[in-house]
């Protein structure tokens, strides 16, 4: 059961030779992991928050060299790194590629991606629309419970309407914690018509392990 949190393209092992470019010189880096959004690069004195930088890197599976620009936007000392058993380094933030450099640089994570199933399920799962059930009181948060899910169908009201057989992600709020649950659902009919009665019937696929869900119903934290 996914939560809204981590609709971002999930990072793959990627290591990748980097060319950082400074006022002092060219300094070479390796990466650990790649997105589409950005890249980490491990070094054991990361760079400041919010640093602009450039750098170069050759991709392994066509030859060709990208020039890049990042800002650092997550830093991980080696004393945090050490004592969390991770790896060291700086989380970079991609942004203004050019059209061309964009698009060869989601081909190879698009490659990678394939390569790997689970982040491919994960990348699909980003790619779903969302649609938002508004639960306004506890009172209609049990019913939703003991009828909705218990039948695992639901009429949703929404002028947000997908094509038949589309698989969206159901964010259910819960009305006194705040929490958002996502529930993997099924377009089973569209209905269209005037806004009061326009809307969606969707069928729900509940997990085998309910432990999330029952901690939402007791508005309780639920793990990411």
């Amino acid at each position: 059961m996914a939560t809204a949190a981590n609709r971002r393209s999930p990072r793959i092992l990627a290591s990748l030779d980097v060319i950082l470019q400074t006022v002092d010189g060219d300094v070479p880096f390796q990466t650990h992991d790649a997105s589409y959004e950005g890249v980490f690069i491990v070094s054991k004195e990361p760079l400041p928050l919010r640093k602009l930088i450039r750098f170069r890197t050759r991709l392994p599976t066509t030859g060709e060299e990208l020039q890049m620009l990042g800002l650092v936007a997550h830093t991980l000392s080696a004393g945090d790194a050490y004592e969390s058993g991770k790896t060291p380094g700086m989380g970079i933030q991609l942004f203004s590629l050019g059209n061309d450099t964009a698009r060869r640089w989601r081909d190879f994570i698009d490659e990678a991606y394939e390569a790997n199933p689970e982040a491919r399920a994960q990348v699909e799962r980003s790619r779903r629309p969302a649609v938002r059930v508004r639960i306004p009181t506890p009172s209609v948060l049990q019913k939703f419970r003991e009828v909705d899910l218990a039948r695992g169908q639901l009429f949703l009201r929404t002028p947000d309407l997908h094509p038949a057989g589309t698989r969206v992600d159901c964010l259910v709020s819960h009305p006194t914690s705040g929490q958002t649950l996502t529930i993997d659902a099924r377009v089973d009919e569209v209905v269209d018509g005037s806004i009061r009665e326009r809307g969606l019937r969707l069928s729900l696929t509940l997990p085998h392990d309910t432990t999330e869900l029952d901690r939402f119903f007791a508005g309780q934290n639920t793990t990411h």
